[in-house]
């Protein structure tokens, strides 16, 4: 094992060297194209011999005048080391000057807000993606103003979602029915002509006719307290609260509204 890792080391000192006098022999197309081979190899090559490789590649794509290549070169030589400097003594101003552009841009679109962590910390949880809170949200409502209780279960809020889930349900089954059964009923009293049947018919159509509007009242009350509920007590609003602060003679009162 260490004789073929050493093998390895030699054959990449070797294409390494081979760049270098490619580049200096002027072959600007090898040097791209030997060192794209030597990076799509399965070769482990560490973090020097690469800046090197990306250095050599870059410098002969500038040479050809193909800038964009260049610069994605120098920019893979910066996510290895965002600090790394050409030397003067072996690299053409021009292409310093270049490579310095290119750092500048690099810097500027990095992340700005990095949390960095020391090792005998506590973990520093991710920012919360406001977008992706919102989007939950959104498909929490729209399931519960299709059927109360849903909106609550796709928040997790399993308690709340079943109970408000099994009301929903159950108004609207029983408002269903007796919507059909008081029309019917109501036929029913209309077409009776024996006062007897005239009196029962009306008395069973009364009955069926208030458990339906009980049913819609139901049905109804249980749909406009699911949305209130989950638009301001819901639990998972939490990121979408807006903060509210009213000063009075030097005692701050805070006020908490979730939309």
């Amino acid at each position: 094992m260490l004789f073929t890792i050493q093998i390895f080391a030699q054959q990449k000192g070797n294409a390494i060297s081979n760049l270098k006098n490619e580049l200096e022999t002027f072959q600007y197309n090898k040097v791209i194209a030997d060192a794209d081979s030597i990076l799509n190899s399965k070769q482990n090559i560490n973090p020097e011999e690469l800046i090197i490789i990306y250095k050599l590649k870059g410098v002969a794509q500038f040479s050809l005048s193909d800038e964009e290549g260049a610069k994605i070169s120098f920019i893979n030589i910066l996510k290895i080391d965002s600090t790394y400097q050409f030397d003067s003594t072996d690299t053409s101003p021009k292409i310093i000057t270049f490579y310095n552009q290119v750092k500048n841009e690099y810097q500027q679109i990095l992340p700005r807000q990095k949390q960095y962590v020391k090792v005998d910390t506590v973990f520093v949880p991710k920012p919360v993606n406001d977008n992706s809170s919102m989007n939950i949200f959104k498909q929490a409502m729209i399931r519960s103003v299709l059927i109360p209780g849903l909106g609550h279960l796709y928040l997790n809020e399993n308690v709340k979602g079943t109970i408000l889930t099994s009301l929903s349900v159950l108004t609207l089954s029983s408002s269903i029915y007796f919507i059909i059964d008081s029309n019917k009923k109501e036929r029913q009293y209309l077409n009776a002509v024996d006062p007897n049947a005239i009196q029962d018919s009306y008395n069973k159509y009364n009955t069926s006719y208030k458990l339906r509007n009980f049913s819609l009242i139901s049905f109804a009350a249980v749909w406009l307290y699911s949305q209130i509920d989950l638009l301001f007590f819901s639990s998972r609003n939490s990121s979408h609260d807006s903060s509210f602060q009213l000063h009075s003679e030097g005692k701050r009162l805070s006020l908490r509204f979730a939309f």
